[in-house]
């Protein structure tokens, strides 16, 4: 997931770049989790998995406005827990 929030926030749209960052680091929290983060777990693991690699995808082919709302999806999964 942090790699196609790379990818958005380094090729995106401008507009986007901001928000595109703060994704970057929700998810590069979940790289290395830390003393403070337990194990991860989302809503729906197989959902969390077809998203991440729809992201990836969308995003190595600068469909960004299809990368950036399954980052936003994926974060949810990851939030709601």
């Amino acid at each position: 997931m942090a790699a196609a929030a790379e990818i958005l926030a380094k090729a995106g749209p401008q507009t986007w770049q901001s928000d595109a960052f703060q994704m970057v680091a929700f998810f590069r929290q979940y790289d290395h989790p830390g003393c403070g983060l337990n194990a991860v777990v989302t809503s729906d693991n197989a959902l969390f998995a077809r998203t991440a690699h729809a992201a990836l995808t969308m995003a190595g082919r600068n469909e960004f406005a299809a990368s950036h709302a399954l980052l936003k999806q994926a974060q949810a999964l990851l939030s709601a827990t």
